[in-house]
């Protein structure tokens, strides 16, 4: 009789405690975020980029707010660095022949109507490269003549380079100033150092700046070095090798070095690499002029300006590959253009979705938004941006609903929103460019076990937000335990008097 007693508080113990936990537990579905931005992709040319994210989600309606948006700029790291208006500044030797400088005339006149077309409020300017004055002749022997003007003997200054022609958005202004420079035709050493820091202070504040220099040589001076040498007696070199060695390696040290402070100021470099990597140099006595030494200075070139692929800074093209028409019409316009910046134009954007989005979630999206939906049966809607200036932004907005929240079979998959996003464009040469961009946001559908109080509205007192904790109901462990304490204290009080009253008739 007793251990059917037992039995049967035992089975009510359990059916008691399957009861509470029932009442107290629910299991409900929710949606969540497992990546709430596509990654940024790069148009091509680095014109803009397009981003693909989630704004915002309500987990347990399963309603998902979405933005896609694609900017005419750089990516947000680089746009505090990014201006309105562009300057560019073009060096030039001034001692090239006329018909060198009918040349790069020419050439400057193509690349300036092509930027003021793509771009209005970009300025040109030309920095003649000079320094000090070569006078120099030779006899029916060979020997060199030095003229009364000669500074073989006068060190680099700061003050060697020249401005052509002021910054201007006249391409006339620019031709007549290269054509019509160093009208005596002075020949010069050439101070690149004294050219490029020239060129640094020249620029307007805010401004997008970009250098380009047509030299293709090694300097024969830089600030505070001359190109004449001195060897043997107090002079610290022996021999004229010696010499001229330490000296070329005072240039390049300097003239890097002011290459590589363009990147301190964010200003662009784009250069020529000498045509031929050799550099031989004749070096004549001072006295008697003959000849009396025939330097290679070959690793010179690369030490100063690096090789196409790993240039000291900067994009550097060769005459060996291209023609100096291709290099400046071609390559320097494409280079100039990803940092002046353009329109694009006849944009349209396509979103592929996902095929789980398609079934399993309904779609809205806002009006005015030049968006056309007639082709979502087949799996992507078109947006028609048009045309998207220089700087500037569009964007639309979008909602998906899942249909059915509880559909157990999505629970805990990673579910894309667009397999694929496909933008084509016009660019600044008129040329129909197409990027396809892969990554997606993910969403997912969990379970998700929820406790409740009991008498939970009798708790009058609402605390605090705490960012910090994760969203959603978190099973209360005491409440249960002492729910289950009481129920268990008084089922063994009614046990034990259950007993003693058995024991109590048995003894009467």
């Amino acid at each position: 009789m007793k251990s059917k007693v037992v039995l049967a508080i035992t089975i009510i113990l359990v059916l008691i405690g399957i009861l509470s936990t029932s009442s107290l537990a629910s299991t409900t579905y929710q949606l969540t975020i497992v990546k709430k931005q596509a990654d940024i992709q790069y148009l091509e040319e680095k014109r803009g980029y397009l981003e693909n994210s989630i704004t915002s989600i309500e987990e347990t309606t399963g309603k998902v707010n979405m933005t896609m948006a694609l900017h005419n700029k750089k990516t947000a790291q680089e746009e505090e660095l990014t201006y309105e208006n562009t300057e560019i500044f073009i060096m030039v030797p001034v001692s090239a022949s006329q018909e060198k400088k009918n040349e790069y005339s020419t050439y400057v006149e193509t690349l300036a109507n092509k930027i003021f077309e793509a771009n209005e409020k970009t300025k040109i300017g030309i920095i003649g490269l000079k320094g000090t004055i070569i006078d120099m002749s030779f006899d029916e022997e060979g020997n060199a003549i030095w003229g009364e003007n000669h500074q073989g003997d006068v060190e680099g200054t700061a003050n060697d380079g020249e401005i052509v022609v002021n910054l201007t958005n006249q391409v006339s202004v620019l031709t007549s100033g290269i054509k019509n420079m160093n009208p005596e035709e002075t020949q010069y050493y050439i101070n690149l150092q004294a050219a490029i820091r020239l060129a640094k202070n020249s620029y307007s504040e805010n401004v997008n700046k970009i250098l380009i220099s047509l030299y293709d040589n090694v300097p024969s001076i830089a600030i505070g070095v001359e190109n004449q040498v001195s060897y043997g007696g107090v002079t610290p070199y022996d021999t004229l090798e010696e010499a001229v060695v330490a000296k070329h390696e005072k240039i390049v040290s300097y003239t890097k070095s002011e290459i590589l402070s363009l990147q301190e100021e964010n200003i662009d470099f784009i250069l020529l690499r000498p045509e031929d990597t050799s550099f031989d140099q004749d070096w004549y006595d001072k006295e008697s002029g003959q000849l009396n030494y025939e330097f290679d200075g070959s690793p010179y070139v690369q030490e100063l300006y690096g090789t196409l692929e790993n240039p000291t800074y900067g994009k550097m093209y060769s005459l060996d590959n291209n023609s100096l028409e291709t290099i400046v019409t071609e390559y320097i316009y494409q280079d100039v253009m990803e940092e002046v910046g353009t329109s694009l134009t006849s944009v349209i954007v396509k979103p592929y979705f996902s095929q789980k989005i398609l079934e399993n979630f309904d779609m809205s999206f806002e009006e005015n938004a030049n968006i056309d939906i007639s082709t979502l049966e087949e799996g992507y809607i078109t947006w028609n941006v048009g045309n998207l200036e220089n700087g500037k932004s569009s964007e639309i907005h979008y909602t998906l609903t899942m249909k059915n929240i509880e559909k157990s079979e999505l629970l805990n998959q990673e579910i894309p929103i667009t397999d694929k996003v496909e933008v084509s464009y016009v660019n600044y040469t008129d040329t129909q460019k197409n990027a396809t961009i892969t990554t997606s946001p993910l969403i997912q559908l969990i379970e998700k076990e929820e406790i409740k109080e009991p008498n939970a509205n009798q708790n009058t007192n609402t605390p605090a937000t705490d960012d910090t904790v994760a969203p959603g109901t978190i099973p209360q462990a005491g409440a249960t335990m002492t729910i289950w304490l009481g129920v268990s204290l008084v089922l063994f009080t009614a046990i034990i008097g259950y007993i003693k009253l058995r024991k109590m008739k048995d003894i009467q």
